[in-house]
């Protein structure tokens, strides 16, 4: 007999089934009707404990989790089975670091166990994938099933990275590209108006440097594709770390956004050398003082700054602002963003994944009363494979 369902679209197979009464001695993890529901759902399913213990989990999930769940996947939790970077650290406890505050599926998890019910939510979770570390989003939909006298929460995840992507492309091509475009349509319609003598010259110049930049908002969209997928070409040479503060420096000197702010750039006193890909490393530098001009208020102050630090070059961008907690815990998230539009977030997601994975650099930041905000990149002077 089917089960009476008022709202087909909040029916669940598991939910509307319960109470399961066991088919198997041997636990829920053997029991071949729940195999047999399980294997029902269009996507990944998995069955927790009360201690988000993975219990079981259908043919879907094995596959589209191949690179971190096994056949001993039983008994690691939830964060450990899908390989989040912060539950696998060592003496972290999925569930119970500052980062898990800020989880999806911790949140959602923590509902379903204080009000049972259906509950949908997404997130997105940094996992380490052939030694590139990479972000993963997902939509979640948690369940409770009662088996028996247990209790037990039914997660079923649907990949967003199809979506994600789409927005991040509608976030270049129809708002930054779109924006560039417009104005090298109206810089090209005053050069036909210009007087010949005395204003083709500087609208000239105009007219390359916003070409140029449209040209490097497609070039880093590609540039990031290639990057999570693990193909990215680098060309380290050796190159002056004062040309490189240079041209960072130049990208936003009268840039609309330092209007009323105060943007300065601190050279180093004597030479410094480095082997890297200075395309990467400018492009990193600037997506971090472009997010800097972006935060602060008028008359704020961001700085660019390098030093000598052993065998390394350390870069700061500073700012004289304090980055709320509970975004300090999600700033390297793909799809996380200060601001509240769809798409946008990868500016210092791209600067981890270039910097780290690609430069053999570390980047990591700083924010509070006391230092206010620091984001700092770590080169090696000396390029290894």
């Amino acid at each position: 007999m089917l089960p009476n369902i008022k709202n087909i679209d909040s029916f669940n197979p598991i939910s509307n089934l319960i109470p399961i009464q066991p088919q198997s001695n041997t636990g829920i993890a053997h029991d071949p009707v729940i195999k047999q529901i399980l294997e029902c759902f269009p996507d990944p399913v998995l069955i927790l404990d009360n201690e988000r213990q993975v219990v079981t989990y259908n043919d879907k999930a094995r596959k589209f989790f191949n690179h971190t769940i096994t056949i001993d996947v039983a008994a690691k939790k939830i964060g450990e089975a899908l390989g989040c970077v912060h539950a696998l650290r060592k003496r972290n406890v999925c569930g119970e670091t500052e980062y898990c505050s800020r989880c999806g599926v911790n949140k959602t998890f923590s509902d379903v166990l204080i009000k049972p019910g259906n509950y949908e939510n997404e997130f997105a979770i940094k996992v380490n994938n052939n030694g590139l570390e990479t972000t993963l989003d997902f939509r979640t939909y948690i369940s409770n099933l009662n088996y028996g006298d247990k209790e037990y929460v039914v997660l079923s995840v649907k990949s967003l990275e199809s979506e994600k992507r789409r927005e991040l492309l509608e976030r270049i091509f129809f708002h930054d590209v779109l924006n560039t475009a417009s104005i090298i349509f109206g810089i090209s319609g005053m050069i036909s108006e210009a007087d010949i003598n005395k204003d083709l010259e500087r609208y000239t110049v105009i007219l390359q440097n916003i070409s140029e930049q449209l040209i490097q908002e497609i070039q880093a969209q590609r540039d990031l594709i290639n990057a999570e997928a693990g193909n990215l070409i680098i060309y380290p040479a050796v190159d002056n770390v004062k040309d490189i503060l240079e041209k960072t420096y130049q990208l936003y000197q009268d840039n609309i956004l330092t209007r009323g702010k105060e943007f300065v750039c601190e050279y180093p006193e004597d030479t410094l050398i480095i082997e890297t890909d200075h395309h990467f490393i400018i492009r990193s530098l600037g997506n971090l003082i472009k997010n800097a001009l972006e935060a602060i208020n008028p008359g704020g102050k961001v700085s660019l700054t390098a030093k000598d630090y052993g065998d390394n070059v350390r870069f700061v961008v500073s700012n004289n602002g304090v980055i709320p907690k509970h975004i300090q815990l999600q700033i390297f998230n793909r799809s996380f963003s200060t601001k509240a539009k769809k798409g946008r977030g990868i500016g210092t997601y791209s600067v981890k994944l270039l910097i780290e994975n690609y430069l053999k650099g570390k980047v990591s930041f700083i924010s509070d009363e006391e230092n206010q905000t620091k984001f700092i990149i770590e080169l090696p002077k000396k390029f290894s494979e």
